[in-house]
C-alpha cells in the first residue's frame, strides 16, 4: 500500500476504491469507475516489478487505454517500463502456476 500512496501522490490521482484479492489472470487492474484491485500475488514480485504495475494502472485513471499518450506518460514516470513490462511478463507464467 506505501507503495500504492506514494504513486497516488506523485501522479495526483485518487483510485475511488483499492482493494486486494486473488486474481487468476491479472496482476491489477483498474475499472472505469477508478476501481483498483490488486492482487494479492504481486507482493511476492520485486518491488520495481510492484511499482511498475501499480503505476500502469494508476495511469488508467488520467488515460483509460494504452494508447500514445498512456504511453508517454508511462515513459515520463517509469522511462525503463518496456524492460519492467519485459520482466512481468516472465512472472505471469508464475502466476498461472501459483494460482
Amino acid at each position: 500500500m506505501e507503495i500504492v500512496d506514494a504513486w497516488q501522490e506523485k501522479l495526483k490521482v485518487k483510485p475511488n476504491r483499492i482493494q486486494i484479492r486473488e486474481m487468476k489472470n491479472k496482476w491489477c487492474s483498474c475499472s472505469s469507475k477508478g476501481n483498483l484491485t490488486i492482487n494479492s500475488e504481486l507482493i511476492r514480485l520485486p518491488r520495481e516489478i510492484v511499482e511498475y504495475v501499480i503505476v500502469h494502472e494508476l495511469l488508467h485513471l488520467i488515460v483509460p487505454n494504452h494508447g500514445k499518450t498512456f504511453k508517454v506518460l508511462l515513459s515520463a514516470y517509469l522511462p525503463d517500463w518496456e524492460e519492467l513490462h519485459y520482466k512481468l511478463a516472465s512472472c505471469s507464467v508464475l502466476l498461472s502456476k501459483i494460482i
